[in-house]
């Protein structure tokens, strides 16, 4: 059946399991959403996203079916305006989408939100997020090469999902942040460009802390012609050092918005003059002649997330890509 699949574009280049019609009901009895219930229609090609038609592609990625309500949640959250799904599918840019856990559930389905938190050995983390990659292929249509214009792609095409490490956060998680209980699971999806390193084994203060972050936050500027919401996920140990600074989530943004700026002669001619056009609001005073990271603080968000060790991680956004946020039924 492998075989079958792959030659029809269904697949990620990965064996997969096959959608038969046991494991298909198998997956559909943790939800419930009736079969037919449609979340919506996914670009580029709007194929109708019905809860069976996902239940297929989360049996194809080999998901548990407790996991089966993040999937409905997370499918949600990139089907929400804000989230400019159509444009993240078909971008010659390289953006693929993150999922976000928050809440009790983390713990009873083993989702990753410790050490190696955004990388592999964690079936619920891959699974999810390659359930999520398989949607947007084989109902929306994003095959790469067709509708999928990206220039080359990146890893977290395949699958991008891990949890908050809300028991080590001194602030409060994303969940509430974002209106939600303490105690309510939610899923929260973003855009993601890449995941540059935020190194600080020697900083022992907020200031300093801060100053690697900004750092960190610029070399992901790249050329800088597109503003987007951005992500930054803080190991514990670096979020208690700034806590314990008195640092809140909203200082921390007030902060990296001043420090995470690029001199306008480090960008050229023909950059700038197109950065003129797309965020004109850097370009209003001639006595400021800098560019920053995000053109507002609250662009930046904020999860606390990793085991031991002094390395945190940035992860930018796309133009137009607005962190969404939902909460899971019955997980």
């Amino acid at each position: 059946m492998f075989g079958v699949l792959s030659e029809r574009g269904w697949t990620d280049g990965l064996p997969i399991l096959p959608p038969t019609r046991a494991a298909v009901d198998n997956m559909l009895a943790a939800t419930v959403f009736k079969s037919d219930f449609a979340l919506g229609t996914i670009p580029p090609l709007n194929g109708i996203a019905t809860i069976e038609k996902l239940a297929a592609n989360a049996v194809m990625a080999g998901c548990s079916p407790e996991y089966f309500p993040l999937v409905v949640a997370a499918t949600k959250g990139l089907l929400q305006p804000g989230f400019n799904l159509d444009g993240v599918q078909t971008t010659t840019g390289n953006v693929a989408p993150v999922v976000i856990v928050n809440g009790p559930c983390r713990s009873h389905l083993k989702i990753n939100y410790g050490a190696n938190v955004l990388g592999q050995g964690w079936r619920a983390n891959a699974t999810i997020g390659r359930a999520i990659r398989l949607i947007l292929t084989n109902i929306g249509g994003a095959t790469p090469g067709l509708f999928d214009k990206s220039t080359v792609g990146q890893p977290a095409k395949y699958t991008f999902c891990f949890g908050e490490n809300e028991e080590q956060n001194p602030w409060e998680p994303l969940q509430v942040e974002r209106g939600f209980s303490s105690k309510a699971n939610t899923v929260s999806v973003t855009g993601c460009s890449g995941v540059y390193s935020a190194v600080d084994m020697a900083s022992q203060t907020a200031k300093g802390l801060l100053k690697t972050f900004a750092l960190t936050m610029i070399g992901g500027l790249a050329s800088g012609v597109t503003t987007t919401e951005v992500l930054f996920v803080v190991c514990p140990e670096h979020a208690a050092i700034l806590a314990a600074a008195g640092c809140s989530k909203s200082s921390l943004r007030e902060e990296l918005f001043t420090l995470a700026r690029v001199a306008f002669e480090k960008i050229s001619d023909e950059n700038l003059e197109l950065l003129s056009k797309r965020r004109p609001s850097w370009f209003k005073s001639g006595a400021v002649r800098e560019i920053g990271a995000v053109d507002r603080p609250e662009d930046i968000w904020i999860v606390v997330a990793g085991g031991a060790g002094a390395k945190s991680a940035y992860i930018p956004g796309r133009t137009g890509t607005r962190l969404q946020s939902v909460a899971v039924t019955d997980a």
